[in-house]
Formats: C-alpha cells, structure tokens, sequence
C-alpha cells in the first residue's frame, strides 16, 4: 500500500514538474521571438531557424518524446510531405529539421501557440477559401530561397493506421520551383502497436489530448525520410501518389534503428549565445 502512495506521489510531481517547464518553455519563445528575428526566408523577419528547432526539441524533452530516425536528413531546398497524426508532428519535426510548415487557419487563433507559430514561418490555410494557389505561391517563394517546408497532404489527422488520399494542389509549389519532394512517415507507438494516445483526432480538445501525453513516461515515435522523388514528367496528382505510396510502404515496415543525435543538420545553439544569433 505504502509504495502504491508512494509512486502516486511521484506521478503527481512528474505531472507537475512537465506542467512547470512547458509553461516556461512558452513563455521563453515569447521572450526569445523579438530578440532572434532572421530574414532567411525571404518573406520578412522570422525566428531564426536554429532557435526554433532548439525551442521544438526542448519541448519533445519535456514531454518524453523519444524518436528513433531512419534515412538522409533532407537538405534544403526541399518540400516534405509526411502523415498527419498529431500537433506532435510539428514538435517532432520541427527539433529534427530547419522546416516551416503549412497549418489550418483554426492553429493561428490559438492562444501564444499560434502566434509563436506564425513568428516561427508557419503559412496558414483556411479550408473552402480557394486559398491554394495563393498558398503555393507563398510555398514556392520559401523553397527559392532554398528553404525546407512541410506539408501534411491529408489535410486532417488520422489515428496513425492510415494514410488518407492526398490533396495535390499545394504539390505545385514543388514543380513551379524544380524542388524535390520528400516522403516523410511518422509511426507512434508503444513497444511496436499503434499508440492510441498520441493522436490528435475526433472531438479531442488539444487540453484533453495534452493530458493524455503529461501524465504518461513517455512517447514513441519513428521518423522515416524517404528518398526524394523525381519530378521530371510527373503531374502533381503523380508525385502526390508517388508520396503517399512512399510514406505506407514505411509505415508498415520494420522499427528503425535508435537516433544518436537528434539535432539537425548544422550547430544548434546553446541557450547562452542566444544574443549572437540576434545579430
């Protein structure tokens, strides 16, 4: 009975400790946004890249993301295209990669969130807008200058067993820029199966889906990128199911090999030199 109060006691403190550190975490990039804005992308100032990915991993750390990592860390210019399972998506790739991502408009209206979002380079869309090709042309002015941007094609998120159809439109960007298209697959789960707490889906309020990842140890996920594919003679439906296909062939195969090092590509910076990066 005493040990059962015992690790009560301690999965309070945990709970608690996690609840500290990402409120600190958000409030830190509001602090941190003004002072590390980059002109990189080529669309005005921006959170520099490295920060962001600094910010996004130290958020995976807070919440016991563990990622295991297969295939060639893309290089920019590039446009990854991976399933969408949950908000973690963004946390996972995002401390894995210098990218930007496209999100529906609902995101920009969330509390610091979404404004952090849109400071970090995120493009929003609203859907039944007729804001596609507007969207693409925006995406194609990041990857000329030799950006990386993630799209999640399937326009909504899934419980992770499956990939839903494509929408093609936004593969434009790509063919409009001769910019390869990257597969990129995400598996949740526990000890093998389908993790059923990770994903963002249904009437799920993103409180409730939060709780579900606080007040457990940890969470797994596998990052596969996939070989770019070609675009030559490839219409954007083409390379949207050349994608797709790509991404459900990793889904259903092996685990993958433990990651050494989570950083991406290029030297993240440490906390303290912050105010060079300002410069």
């Amino acid at each position: 009975m005493s040990r059962d109060i015992g690790d009560l006691e301690m999965d309070v403190i945990k709970v608690t400790q996690r609840i500290l550190l990402l409120t600190f975490q958000v409030l830190l990039g509001m602090l941190l946004t003004p002072l590390v804005l980059s002109g990189r992308l080529g669309t005005g100032l921006h959170t520099n890249p490295h920060i962001t990915s600094w910010w996004h991993s130290r958020v995976a750390d807070i919440l016991g993301i563990r990622i295991t990592v297969s295939g060639p860390r893309p290089k920019a210019p590039a446009l990854l295209v991976s399933n969408h399972v949950s908000w973690l998506d963004i946390v996972v790739l995002g401390g894995l990669t210098h990218t930007a991502f496209l999100s529906k408009h609902e995101v920009r209206q969330w509390p610091l969130i979404g404004w952090l979002a849109a400071r970090s380079g995120t493009l929003f869309i609203r859907r039944g807008k007729n804001e596609a090709t507007s969207v693409s042309e925006q995406i194609g002015q990041r990857l000329r200058h030799r950006g990386l941007f993630t799209l999640f094609p399937e326009g909504r998120t899934t419980d992770g067993r499956e990939v839903r159809p494509f929408f093609s439109r936004l593969f434009a960007a790509a063919i409009d820029t001769g910019t390869d298209v990257v597969p990129v697959t995400l598996r949740y789960h526990i000890q093998g199966e389908f993790d059923p707490v990770a994903p963002y889906t249904g009437n799920q309020s993103i409180v409730q889906n939060l709780r579900g990842l606080i007040t457990r140890d940890h969470t797994e996920v596998n990052v596969v990128f996939g070989q770019a594919i070609p675009l030559d003679g490839h219409s954007r439906k083409q390379i949207a199911q050349l994608a797709r296909s790509k991404i459900l062939e990793a889904l259903q195969g092996p685990q993958q090999l433990p990651l050494a090092k989570r950083r991406p590509s290029g030297r993240q910076p440490d906390p303290a030199n912050i105010a060079t990066l300002a410069e």
